[in-house]
Parts: C-alpha cells; sequence; structure tokens
C-alpha cells in the first residue's frame, strides 16, 4: 500500500517541468546552488521563531541581516528578517510603517500609499490585509514611475511612498534618488521593493552611484531583498531590512509561551531557519565575486538574446537593465506576441506575457549554448 500512494505522488510530480535543462524562462526563480542545496537539507528542522532553542540559528540569521545589510549601507542601527519571500516582507515592511505612524495619523480616511503601476501584487495583498489605500501612478516610457503624477498624488492621508528596483515585468529601477528626495520634503517614509533587483544591482558595476539603492536615501525606511532568487538558496527565503529598531517595534509581539519569552515582529511564527543558514554558508563559500561572477553571467546572457532577437527583426521597447526581458513583435512579423508564446511552450520554453511583451528572465543554468539553441528554434519558427 506504501508503495503504491509513493508511485501515486511521483507520477503527479512527473508531471513538473524542471529548471535543470535550462528551458524555463518565465520564472524568477531556478535551481538552488547545489552547495546551499546541501546545507538546507542539513536543517531541515531549524526554526528561527523559537530562539531559545536555536540560539545559533537566530545567530545566523543576524549575520545575514549584516551581509545584506552591507550591499545597501545599512547603518549599525539597522536590523532586519529573514521571511518566506518577497510578499511576506513587503506586507511586513507596510505594517510597520503603518503601525509606526498610526498614532500621528488624524485623519477617519484609509492611510495611502504611493505606487508606481508597475509594483508587485504583493502590496495589493498588502492594502486589502491592512485596510490600506494604494494610489498607483503610472509609469513612463521606460517603465518606471511618473515622479511629477507620484508628487501631485500625495495628500494629508499619504504615509509612504514606494519604489521598486528590478520589477517583475521587466526588471526596471525607479529613480530612487529622486523619490527620496519626494519623501524627505513631504516627509514620508519609503520602502524599495528590492526582491529581485536586491542581489543583482549590487554586483553591477557603478550601479551604486547610477541607481541610488542604498539607506543613504535618507526617507528609506525598508529595503525587500529575496535570498531565494539571485540569492541562489531553496525556497522560502525573502529577507527585509529596517533603518532601525523603531519599525519592528511598532508590530511586536511577544511570545509567552515559549521559553524566554521572545518577542516577534513577523508575520508567521514558526519560520525555517534552513534557507537562512543555505545563504550564509554560501556567502562564506563563494563571497562577493561568486555572486557578482553569477549576475555578470546572467546580464550578458540577456544582453547577448536582446541583440539576437533585434537581428531576427524582434523589438526590445525597454533596453535590459538586469536579466529579465521584454520582447515585441512588429506589425510585419510572420508570428505576434501570442502565438510566438504559444509555440515557445509547445516546444518545451516557457515564457510569460506581460504588458503586450513576450517577457525572458535569464537564471542558470541557461547560458549561451542554451540560448543558441532557442535562437535556431525561433528561426525555424519563422521559416514556418
Amino acid at each position: 500500500m506504501q508503495f503504491m500512494v509513493r508511485n501515486q505522488v511521483n507520477k503527479e510530480l512527473a508531471k513538473d517541468l524542471t529548471y535543470s535543462n535550462g528551458q524555463i524562462l518565465s520564472s524568477m526563480n531556478s535551481n538552488a546552488h547545489s552547495f546551499a542545496s546541501g546545507v538546507f537539507i542539513d536543517n531541515l528542522t531549524k526554526n528561527l521563531g523559537d530562539p531559545a532553542l536555536f540560539s545559533g540559528t537566530a545567530e545566523v540569521e543576524l549575520q545575514v541581516i549584516r551581509t545584506l545589510g552591507s550591499l545597501f549601507d545599512l547603518p549599525a542601527s539597522g536590523t532586519g528578517a529573514i521571511l518566506t519571500g518577497g510578499s511576506e516582507a513587503n506586507i511586513t515592511a507596510l505594517w510597520a510603517i503603518r503601525n509606526k505612524r498610526r498614532t500621528n495619523f488624524r485623519t477617519n480616511d484609509s492611510p495611502e500609499i504611493v505606487v508606481p503601476e508597475s509594483v508587485h501584487i504583493s502590496f495589493d495583498k498588502a492594502a486589502d490585509l491592512l485596510g490600506l489605500k494604494l494610489i498607483k501612478i503610472p509609469t513612463t516610457p521606460k517603465y518606471q514611475i511618473d515622479l511629477k503624477l507620484a508628487e501631485e498624488a500625495i495628500t494629508k492621508n499619504t504615509i509612504a511612498l514606494i519604489g521598486v528596483a528590478g520589477t517583475t515585468a521587466f526588471g526596471t529601477i525607479d529613480p530612487l534618488s529622486d523619490l527620496n528626495t519626494i519623501c524627505l520634503n513631504h516627509k514620508l517614509d519609503m520602502h524599495i521593493d528590492a526582491a529581485f533587483g536586491g542581489l543583482v544591482f549590487p554586483f553591477l558595476a557603478h550601479s551604486k552611484t547610477k541607481y541610488s539603492l542604498s539607506f543613504d536615501l535618507k526617507a528609506v525606511a525598508s529595503i525587500t531583498v529575496d535570498i531565494h532568487k539571485m540569492g541562489h538558496v531553496p525556497i522560502p527565503g525573502g529577507g527585509l531590512l529596517w533603518r532601525n529598531t523603531s519599525y519592528p517595534k511598532a508590530i511586536q509581539f511577544t511570545l509567552p509561551y515559549l521559553a524566554g519569552m521572545p518577542k516577534q515582529s513577523t508575520i508567521t511564527g514558526t519560520r525555517s531557519g534552513a534557507s537562512t543558514i543555505a545563504f550564509q554558508s554560501l556567502w562564506n563559500e563563494i563571497g562577493y565575486d561568486g555572486y557578482q561572477e553569477i549576475v555578470i553571467s546572467c546580464v550578458e546572457n540577456t544582453q547577448f538574446l536582446a541583440k539576437e532577437l533585434e537581428k531576427r527583426g524582434l523589438k526590445i521597447p525597454i533596453e535590459p537593465s538586469i536579466n529579465i526581458l521584454g520582447v515585441k513583435t512588429p506589425i510585419d512579423f510572420p508570428l505576434d506576441v501570442s502565438e510566438l508564446h504559444k509555440k515557445l511552450w509547445k516546444n518545451g520554453w516557457t515564457t510569460s506575457i506581460v504588458n503586450g511583451c513576450l517577457r525572458f528572465v535569464l537564471m542558470p543554468p541557461t547560458g549561451k549554448s542554451k540560448l543558441e539553441e532557442l535562437l535556431f528554434l525561433i528561426d525555424q519558427l519563422i521559416d514556418q
């Protein structure tokens, strides 16, 4: 009987696609680094939610916060937590900002958050859960928030502005420095969603001065950065960094049923420590240089694919800044975006359609030789 049940599970799992063949081009996740996967498996039962039992794991979490913080100039007063992913991190960030500002909020209206239209769906979830009103601002042709419209949208009910570093659609980054100035002028908090781009932009040459993805921007209250995307550790793992402890204290609860009565500022009580330990172990193993090598390879592959698709007559409406690419088909092209998408899927290559563009996310193990296979297939589809 046990064999039959196990066999049935394996039958269902056989329907899953796998990252290993390098043909999944629609996901911001991929195979975890083999070293990180081994560490993860060895630490499956570690619970960050019970620091009295797992004090070493809690210390590793602090190391991860310092490691991530070093990429974004997190001040010495800063803190953070490793959560299940970017969605929980973004919701938690807005929860903290709302509570911190609630004592000074004099109106019966819902607190308002000004966000770009390109914002992740987790902000809609946060608004629904927290009783917030999202004010969505149109984006410019470069798929960045329109600064003029953003500032005009600020009212007495506004408590924060959101900037995105690595949009889900095309990997673009909002003008963070300009958003920071608007926030300072209006005494608002700023949260940066860098769930994907947070472990890409810091490894690109001159990106720090170009993009200002940093707590050096004084209005920045918090930054989301996932470790299970470009951090290459197994799911789940999402980081949230806070400028100082006043933000997590605004959502803090004491757990009287656990030894030591720990305080928590997270949505989940039980938190797996496995991905946290895996990330710090991988960082210790390959370091900044190792991560930079992976990032540069992914970005170079994206630029290669963009140039080759342009040679074939496709259009790149937004120049890729990281390893996400949007492609359009011109009117006279043999296939439209929808047809090309369906034919690629039929041949085992997964893409997605966003804002009328065919979207590619270039993650390991998709390398140049694999992209040449893809281009050969596209040539065949065009000739048909």
